[in-house]
């Protein structure tokens, strides 16, 4: 719309729309465990009760990752498709905040939702869901 497209044109041609991050992954050559801190917990929006039994880690540094803690990297995704309901938003002139809830609440995976299964499976740390992506 920003760019002067008309809503129907936006409605009838889009079928999704994807958002793509990389995070840095955590060297298993030097990987190790580490409990975080309540405030992380918090930052990071989660409870306790959600992390119960889970495992987070970080890479302390070796040859191989250069000291770094980190060797390559992993894409974290959110897919938007658009349903009728989006399509009846984007007609409507609704905000993207707006659009964002909406689709959220039609089971919308968020680039955060995304970074902390990464953070939850192991694969990165709390410091790069901080970096690449925003709260919901």
């Amino acid at each position: 719309r920003d760019m002067g497209v008309p809503p129907f044109l936006i409605t009838a041609t889009l079928e999704a729309i994807l958002a793509q991050r990389l995070v840095r992954r955590i060297c298993t050559q030097c990987r190790e465990e580490v409990h975080p801190s309540s405030e992380i917990l918090a930052d990071l929006e989660l409870s306790p009760s959600d992390v119960k039994g889970k495992q987070f880690y970080r890479g302390k540094g070796c040859n191989n990752c250069a000291e770094t803690g980190y060797k390559g990297r992993v894409a974290l995704y959110e897919v938007m498709v658009m349903t009728e309901t989006l399509k009846e938003y984007v007609l409507n002139g609704a905000s993207a905040a707006e659009i964002k809830r909406e689709a959220i609440r039609g089971g919308m995976s968020t680039l955060r939702r995304s970074a902390l299964n990464k953070l939850i499976q192991g694969v990165t740390t709390h410091k790069e869901v901080y970096r690449c992506s925003a709260s919901d």
